[in-house]
């Protein structure tokens, strides 16, 4: 037991390194963010302080999501390769389970990568459904309405790269997992271990649970405020012909980011993407920047945590030999002018000074939908409204288009009222 803990102690050792970068002419600060040889870490990427924190890859198989006693989700580590098959959806097939079916039962299972959901894993995708509006269905389980408790029906069997097998079946979520496990010893299984794993009070996404050691991996993983990429390798149908380990970036469910090709990279003008172009998809990112070793020059993201807003793009794709993904970015929040309305708006005028079109946007992200209504008024500096527009009474985060070409060059005060809060700034009209 003592040789167990010391070695799920050795595994969960993580690194934290703030980068102190110079930024470059333009005011990009540059992160040397590396995997690892063959990719053997994972590591977090916060944008605010440019702080990274690293672990090793392969020190879990089961992640169990932990957000709250309802809710649920599970991951298994694509870092190890894993295939995983529905061998039964009735967990009294326990000891029936037989390796020479496995050709039998379908297509294999994997993390999904086109989802707005982090916890929706292999497990996830599983087959039990339901047709009952008042027991949801998990893909591995039953929600009793009685007892709250998400009851486990699937049998599910890990194929590993490696060739190392595992017989895995959550029995029952409720504040946590209890699940089972067996490992195939080459020509049987191995004792059935059970455990329960209570999803705790630390504020992270996921506990994770390592096969190997038979116990909870701690520290794996930032508190869920306290990153906004995460750096690994996932699963994506490459190409649409296969599933295929990639490496990337996947966001936080904290984050929205909008990708926009073609646009060039180091430049002091841009444009902000419509609202519609920023998506809450995990793999936004992913790795979408990347050319045959080398980085697509021509692409940006735009990144939306909170009232910030950041602009990024990468430099350097090391491939496996280093997992090296270097990359530049800057807040440009100040840029765009972002204000406080209040608690319930930000708002930012863009471009200013406005370009020899006289157009500007209006940036607005609406905290509160319900009876908020705003509208943008111009004046000039006589106190005459030269102006006047209704703000689109609608939540989230969205621009309105403003046509100043009828005014004169000169200064301008730009006034935002929303939910009774009022804030002005000043416009440069060339």
């Amino acid at each position: 037991m003592k040789t167990k803990l010391l070695l799920a102690s050795v595994l969960a050792l993580s690194v934290q390194q703030t980068v102190f970068a110079q930024t470059d002419a333009l005011g990009y600060t540059q992160v040397n963010m590396t995997m690892g040889n063959n990719y053997q870490n994972r590591v977090f990427v916060n944008l605010a302080d440019a702080n990274m924190t690293s672990q090793p890859a392969n020190s879990w198989d089961i992640a169990f999501y932990r957000n709250s006693n309802y809710e649920f989700g599970s991951r298994v580590n694509d870092a190890l390769d894993i295939e995983v098959y529905t061998a039964a959806t009735d967990l009294a097939e326990w000891d029936n389970i037989n390796l020479n079916n496995i050709d039998s039962w379908g297509e294999p299972l994997y993390n999904p990568d086109q989802t707005t959901d982090l916890s929706q894993g292999a497990f996830e995708q599983g087959p039990i459904t339901s047709s009952n509006p008042n027991q949801p269905a998990t893909g591995w389980g039953l929600y009793n309405g009685v007892t709250h408790v998400i009851e486990g029906k699937a049998i599910f069997v890990l194929k590993y790269a490696n060739g190392t097998y595992y017989k895995f079946a959550i029995v029952s979520a409720y504040g946590g997992y209890t699940f089972k496990y067996s490992k195939w010893n080459g020509s049987a299984w191995g004792p059935t271990e059970t455990k329960t794993l209570a999803n705790g009070t630390d504020d992270a996404f996921f506990n994770y649970f390592s096969f190997t050691t038979g116990a909870k991996v701690p520290a794996l993983e930032p508190s869920r405020s306290a990153w906004d990429l995460m750096f690994t390798k996932y699963y994506t149908f490459y190409n649409n012909i296969m599933m295929y380990p990639l490496s990337g970036a996947i966001q936080s469910p904290n984050v929205k980011v909008a990708m926009v090709q073609p646009e060039t990279q180091a430049t002091s003008t841009y444009s902000m993407p419509a609202d519609t172009s920023f998506s809450s998809n995990i793999t936004t990112v992913g790795h979408s920047w990347k050319g045959i070793g080398t980085v697509k020059s021509d692409v940006v993201y735009y990144i939306k945590k909170g009232s910030d807003y950041y602009r990024m793009y990468f430099i350097t794709n090391g491939g496996a030999t280093t997992g090296d993904m270097y990359f530049k970015y800057k807040n440009i929040t100040q840029t765009l002018g972002i204000k406080e309305v209040g608690k319930k708006a930000s708002f930012g005028v863009y471009p200013n000074p406005t370009t020899a079109d006289k157009k500007v946007t209006v940036l607005f992200d609406i905290k509160e939908r319900a009876n908020n209504k705003g509208n943008v008024e111009v004046y000039d500096l006589t106190g005459k409204v030269v102006y006047s527009a209704e703000l689109t009474n609608q939540a989230g985060f969205y621009k309105q288009d403003i046509n100043l070409s009828h005014l004169t060059s000169g200064n301008y005060l730009v006034k935002i009222t929303y939910g009774g809060n009022t804030e002005t700034k000043k416009l440069i009209v060339k």
